[in-house]
């Protein structure tokens, strides 16, 4: 039986002080891994849209082949999901990767669009908790590592407002250029010392990146993006993902870089993890190869397996939502709890304060 828990009760004072401790302070300054979740949160479509923008466009496409390509899938689809929906897609059925590569790109880039406004003006939970660590590092490391599988620009509005420097591995102005030294080295291309930056890490690509034939450019130009949708380069759901992110370089840099920064045992870090499913089985893998380092997730939904994992793992505290009531795992323990702290705004008002 959970133990439950009220705001203001001396054991949840105890987790908050621990929290901020071990996985938000200057000595386990923590390497954050943002998931669809916080894109949902401020309106961009999730998978479930998605799909179903897929389907509306795909099941009407004007080639048989690709007609007949998808609807063979969407039956997988209606009852896995698109991603799990698409995992069975074949080298053979690269066609109709590419249209759903086209259609996604598009579909996130004008949805996206909308929401700029609101996106920049609002004061969310996650713009106090980057404040909150800009204002916690070590003068001798002023860089934030994120990564994320996101399309969509949020973190870098949020940036924006804040007037956090964000390192993409991108330079230039108008058409940036990758250089994958930027990334590796930040040190040599900004003063780090004197300013708090953002290292962006964006492994399943971006809808402001582009490759036409040899050239591959970074461009927030709202018309540019449109009129080049068809080259926006992302990785989109299924099989393939995997090959594509070995073959391109930008791809698998972002993924390799990242991947070392997990890994790296030379130094004490913590992971923060917010809005993420966890259904990248490799990069799993990675995330969970250290059973002692801290790592504090924050998500509504949360796979049975990573449940499991933290009941057991007293380096894992998890903040989710379990038929529909509140949950806090902490040290092994399971607690119940009214308030939703597995999102973000209000983790930011009860831990962050």
């Amino acid at each position: 039986m959970c133990i439950k828990l009220n705001i203001g009760d001396a054991k949840l004072d105890e987790i908050v002080e621990a929290i901020k401790e071990n996985s938000l302070s200057r000595n386990n300054f923590p390497r954050i891994i943002v998931g669809t979740g916080m894109s949902a949160s401020f309106g961009v479509p999730g998978m479930w849209k998605l799909a179903n923008e897929l389907e509306n466009v795909l099941s009407k496409h004007k080639d048989s082949n690709i007609r007949a390509l998808w609807g063979a899938k969407a039956k997988d689809i209606k009852n896995s999901g698109l991603e799990d929906g698409l995992k069975s897609i074949t080298p053979a059925e690269s066609v109709l990767v590419e249209e759903i590569k086209k259609i996604t790109a598009y579909y996130i880039l004008q949805e996206e669009e909308k929401l700029h406004d609101d996106i920049r003006k609002v004061d969310s939970g996650f713009a106090r908790l980057l404040l909150y660590l800009r204002d916690t590092c070590s003068v001798n490391n002023r860089v934030l590592d994120i990564m994320t599988p996101n399309y969509d620009r949020i973190i870098e509005m949020i940036c924006d407002r804040l007037c956090i420097g964000v390192i993409t591995g991108f330079m230039g102005e108008l058409y940036r250029i990758f250089n994958p030294n930027i990334l590796k080295n930040p040190q040599k291309f900004y003063n780090i010392k004197d300013n708090f930056y953002v290292r962006l890490f964006k492994p399943h690509g971006s809808i402001n990146w582009v490759r036409k034939g040899d050239e591959e450019f970074l461009t927030n130009d709202f018309s540019v993006l449109s009129d080049n949708s068809s080259y926006i380069e992302i990785i989109t759901p299924g099989s393939s993902k995997y090959e594509v992110g070995l073959i391109n370089n930008t791809f698998r840099t972002m993924i390799e870089d990242f991947n070392e920064l997990i890994s790296d045992i030379s130094r004490p870090y913590s992971l923060f993890i917010y809005g993420y499913g966890f259904n990248d089985e490799h990069f799993n893998t990675v995330l969970f190869q250290n059973e002692n380092r801290n790592m504090l997730i924050l998500s509504k939904e949360v796979k049975t397996d990573v449940i499991k994992r933290a009941l057991k793992n007293p380096h894992m505290t998890v903040f989710y939502e379990e038929s529909k009531k509140n949950y806090i795992i902490y040290k092994s323990e399971k607690y119940v709890i009214d308030e939703a702290l597995w999102d973000i705004n209000n983790f930011a008002n009860i831990i962050l304060g």
